[in-house]
């Protein structure tokens, strides 16, 4: 009676976690907010995504990031970096590092704007 009462209470949860994360992959492909542009300044990404898609003839990664650090600085010397969560993020896909399906850690040239 404990075994089936603790896979119906699992169950239960997995459902409560899963089904937000699911509902949000139609608001991802509506409105990508965040951009990285120029060639000067360096910017080093990681963290955990989803929903990995690219668009531009390879050119852009568009992402739910779930959680993702970042920190970028500028040829002047301007630093930047926080955290960034639950929110859609494109980057460029010239990514020194890995960009797999569900972690991301690397970095590539540009300013990263949140």
């Amino acid at each position: 009676m404990k075994n089936k009462l603790a896979g119906i209470l699992i169950c239960v949860m997995m459902l409560v976690t899963i089904l937000p994360i699911t509902a949000l992959a139609t608001t991802i492909a509506s409105e990508p907010q965040t951009t990285a542009g120029g060639l000067l300044g360096h910017t080093t990404v990681h963290g955990f995504v989803l929903f990995k898609r690219t668009s531009d003839g390879g050119k852009t990664v568009h992402f739910f990031a779930i959680r993702l650090h970042y920190s970028t600085i500028s040829v002047s010397g301007e630093r930047s970096s926080g955290i960034i969560r639950m929110e859609p993020i494109e980057i460029p896909s010239s990514i020194n590092g890995y960009l797999g399906h569900l972690y991301i850690f690397g970095s590539f040239r540009g300013w990263f704007n949140p």
